[in-house]
């Protein structure tokens, strides 16, 4: 395990466990209906993560859920090549996971693994992403990561 001792406790109590591999099989029979290509880190993430719903703040009036159910967003409105805006922005191939912020967001595993929402990325690594959505800090803007990627070429 990775992370801090919060995060650990809210993805356990959601239904991760140290270790876990989900089979993905009925996951990527679904993606493919759609036309998504499936990277191993997207795969990678979805063994680990893929189908919890997650709680922060549970019953209280700052409650936030987010969930990594695939088949809950992929669909016939998002086919892969629907995102193209938030790929310029990544500089990389993005394939949603789930969604995040009260399900108002879709969550996105990119090529190299890198994890993203819609107004940017939350982090480097799968980890980082869930302390990132759950401590409330850590993320760059889209903005940011544009600036980042013309001051490095």
């Amino acid at each position: 395990m990775s992370g801090n001792l919060k995060v650990y406790e809210i993805l356990k109590e959601a239904g991760w466990y140290e270790g876990r591999r989900i089979d993905t099989s009925f996951i990527e029979k679904h993606y493919n209906k759609y036309g998504f290509e499936l990277f191993p880190a997207v795969l990678h993430f979805l063994e680990e993560f893929g189908m919890l719903n997650i709680t922060i703040d549970k019953h209280s009036e700052n409650e936030e859920r987010h969930h990594t159910n695939p088949l809950e967003v992929v669909g016939s409105y998002f086919r892969y090549g629907k995102f193209k805006v938030e790929e310029g922005y990544a500089g990389e191939r993005l394939v949603p996971v789930g969604k995040c912020c009260n399900e108002y967001s879709l969550l996105f595993v990119s090529e190299s693994g890198k994890i993203y929402y819609h107004t940017g990325k939350i982090g480097d690594s799968p980890w980082e992403a869930w302390e990132t959505l759950i401590n409330k800090t850590g993320f760059k803007t889209w903005g940011t990561l544009y600036k980042e990627r013309c001051n490095n070429k």
